[in-house]
């Protein structure tokens, strides 16, 4: 993109605001890992930093885990718009039914770690990962108990996988902005995934229902 994606703006008004009205009915907590929290101080948002720089998004997985107040957190990027209030539903179901530590979606062998579910238990083996000088994602996964949705339960609610999709050029936010509707899905034409894709940011919203 060439720039900070949390400044991305849609028709004049930053995507952040787009983000944070769509995740306010369903949550009553959201937390931001930003580099600069300033620019969040008239959002209802709690804004931190990560408390281990230079780890990339799982650095700012950690941040927004232990600054949430709930035993799940969910989280998705800030470059992400679409959000479906019925998955966020299904992935706290899930984590009631079965307890995992994490509830990340897959499609075949690629994981999407955003839009996905963790539990702030795992702040400790997370700081020891990255105390560790790990930073990668999914190898993190591969040590917790992880529940992954495989593709075809997470298609019933978003059959092209556009739930993922993130705004990572010009020409897709230029695409995105011609969309009138706040309802309009963006669709990601390179295959719909943000997996291990480009740098995700960081915002972490907390549910509003306990886990």
């Amino acid at each position: 993109m060439g720039f900070d994606k949390q400044r991305l703006k849609l028709n004049g008004s930053w995507l952040m605001d787009l983000i944070v009205r769509r995740l306010r009915p369903i949550f009553a907590r959201i937390v931001v890992v930003t580099n600069e929290p300033s620019l969040y101080a008239d959002y209802d948002v709690v804004a931190v930093c990560d408390e281990i720089p230079g780890m990339g998004p799982l650095g700012g997985i950690h941040a927004g885990l232990k600054h949430a107040e709930g035993e799940y957190v969910y989280l998705l990027a800030c470059d992400m718009p679409n959000i479906d209030p019925a998955f966020v539903e299904y992935l706290f179901e899930l984590a009631e039914r079965y307890r995992p530590d994490a509830c990340v979606a897959r499609y075949g062998d690629w994981y999407e770690p955003f839009h996905a579910l963790y539990a702030r238990r795992i702040v400790p083996r997370l700081e020891a990962f990255l105390n560790d000088g790990q930073r990668r994602i999914v190898p993190f996964l591969y040590q917790v108990n992880c529940l992954y949705l495989e593709e075809q339960a997470v298609r019933r609610f978003t059959p092209d996988w556009s739930l993922f999709a993130n705004i990572n050029t010009r020409e897709e936010l230029s695409r995105f902005s011609r969309q009138s509707s706040e309802d309009a899905v963006f669709y990601h034409e390179r295959g719909g995934s943000s997996a291990q894709r480009g740098k995700p940011g960081e915002c972490s919203p907390e549910r509003s229902r306990p886990g």
